[in-house]
């Protein structure tokens, strides 16, 4: 799957992104710093009913958060991860098996861990207002 968006009709890419990868629980967002990783990943909550801030988990790795309808969706950032050994120490794995949902921003950092169903969603930049989004699972 693929489409263009910008911050005017994000939510409608948002929509369509958690309508085509209903089935899925694990996805890897890879992209260029800057080109709407964590932007994207929070118009996804939103469309699935996250009620909080969606920020981006640099600093703290892994945010969680919570609503009823499924539970907890955790978000990752493995920008400043290193290697499969630090992403373990730091939860990722677990997240990953847990059978919540997880976005996770800089996969390649530790490619090694992902689960085998990972949906791998690749952000490009056209230009400063819109974004390239391409999809693959498996």
């Amino acid at each position: 799957m693929e489409f263009i968006f910008d911050l005017n009709n994000i939510e409608i890419a948002a929509k369509e992104f958690v309508s085509f990868t209903r089935q899925y629980k694990v996805f890897a967002f890879s992209g260029e710093l800057g080109s709407g990783k964590t932007t994207f990943i929070n118009a996804v909550c939103r469309q699935l009913g996250v009620r909080e801030i969606v920020t981006s988990p640099t600093y703290a790795i892994i945010h969680e958060y919570y609503f009823e309808k499924t539970g907890s969706i955790y978000h990752i950032d493995m920008y400043r991860i290193k290697n499969i050994d630090e992403a373990i120490e730091a939860g990722v794995e677990d997240c990953l098996y847990s059978d919540h949902i997880c976005f996770v921003e800089w996969p390649e950092k530790a490619p090694a861990i992902f689960p085998p169903d990972t949906v791998h969603a690749f952000i490009e930049v056209i230009n400063s207002d819109s974004r390239h989004l391409t999809i693959r699972d498996k």
